[in-house]
């Protein structure tokens, strides 16, 4: 049986303007089948899912200082001992910023390195498998 994968289901908020935030629920995933990502997931309304995939060093960066340009861009907010994150999206289909609590997510994202540690994700990646899958398409 394979490794089932790490959840953390949090709340953040959805900035939708200067003076409006509204709370969405929010899921991280991580798998060891896909060491270098996270996978990460809100709910603007229970029918419309928008679901990211990032690199996980670009999410253990941003915890403690600004990361990411393009796509996914990840920062730190408050003092270290208060301290939130935000993450902005954007793609030509649109933009959010999402803000939320750093301690939670910087807890679950040690347990992802505990199954599979830096540096090391490249002995998780099966290629011969990924190859078949990308040839059968």
């Amino acid at each position: 049986m394979g490794f089932p994968g790490l959840e953390l289901q949090i709340r953040m908020s959805l900035v939708a303007g200067p003076d409006l935030r509204v709370f969405v629920p929010v899921r991280l995933y991580y798998k060891n089948t896909d060491p270098y990502a996270v996978h990460f997931s809100f709910d603007v309304t229970p029918d419309d899912v928008v679901r990211w995939a990032f690199a996980r060093e670009l999410l253990d960066q941003g915890l403690t200082a600004p990361a990411g340009i393009g796509d996914v861009k990840i920062t730190p907010i408050g003092p270290h001992q208060n301290r939130r994150f935000s993450i902005e999206l954007e793609s030509p289909h649109g933009y959010a910023r999402l803000e939320g609590p750093a301690a939670s997510v910087k807890a679950w994202l040690a347990k992802t390195f505990e199954v599979v540690p830096a540096g090391r994700e490249s002995e998780s990646v099966d290629i011969d498998s990924l190859l078949d899958e990308l040839l059968a398409h």
